[in-house]
């Protein structure tokens, strides 16, 4: 019965923390947009300012991602944002949908001038707003009914067994 309640609780803890890492990620966006607008940072300074007001898993992606631009790796800004957000990606509770989304930023990252990054953050932060908004919907409904059934599943299990 345990394992069933914690089964249910872990999928409803997962719901409360994909509104969170969505919430951050917004935030780190707005973060982004002041390093490169106002600051006038270069993206691997502006990545490393970002990340050290981050939590856990996002503080990764960014750290990373100005690691790699920082040590002078070949590849271009696009495919060292798409290979820090895999390496973070399965320690979130982001969906496909989601890193999708985050992905989405990476186009016009180092290819652009600053208007151009500026704009693509300001669309990423609006589909971003979208997937917040669809995952407070989902925990509001889903959450409660993942710790039901979690103890429904596990009570039911012990009276078949008895």
């Amino acid at each position: 019965m345990a394992a069933a309640a914690t089964f249910g609780e872990s999928k409803a803890r997962a719901l409360t923390l994909r509104v969170k890492q969505l919430e951050q990620f917004q935030r780190s966006l707005k973060l982004l947009s002041v390093e490169i607008s106002f600051n006038r940072a270069l993206l691997p300074y502006a990545f490393r300012a970002v990340a050290r007001q981050l939590e856990p898993p996002l503080d990764e992606l960014y750290g990373a991602a100005a690691a790699n631009l920082l040590a002078g790796d070949e590849r271009s800004a696009k495919e060292i944002w798409d290979s820090a957000l895999a390496e973070m990606y399965p320690r979130s509770s982001l969906t496909l949908a989601d890193r999708e989304i985050v992905a989405s930023l990476g186009v016009s990252l180092g290819v652009s001038d600053q208007e151009g990054q500026l704009k693509q953050i300001g669309l990423t932060l609006q589909h971003l707003e979208i997937a917040l908004e669809t995952a407070r919907e989902q925990r509001q409904r889903n959450e409660k009914m993942w710790r039901y059934l979690g103890l429904a599943g596990g009570a039911t299990l012990v009276i078949l067994l008895l």
